[in-house]
């Protein structure tokens, strides 16, 4: 299964994030990312339980910095 979710630089921007969609009537987590990248350091991941790019652009137009969109596929 692949998992697609937005990056966050700390828990505070990833929570910013979450708040604004929730209003806008998007669900989402988020944790700590599942799949990080160790150069960025550790990471948050928001998963968006609708449209990802919606959420996404919601978030962009709120001037909410992140690290993009980013998947991963779960390891059999």
């Amino acid at each position: 299964m692949t998992h697609t979710y937005i990056k966050f630089e700390s828990q505070t921007l990833g929570e910013k994030a979450r708040v604004i969609l929730n209003k806008h009537g998007i669900k989402s987590r988020l944790k700590r990312n599942p799949n990080p990248n160790h150069k960025e350091g550790c990471n948050f991941a928001l998963f968006v339980y609708s449209d990802i790019w919606s959420a996404y652009d919601i978030i962009m137009q709120h001037h909410i910095k992140n690290l993009g969109v980013e998947s991963y596929r779960d390891r059999l």
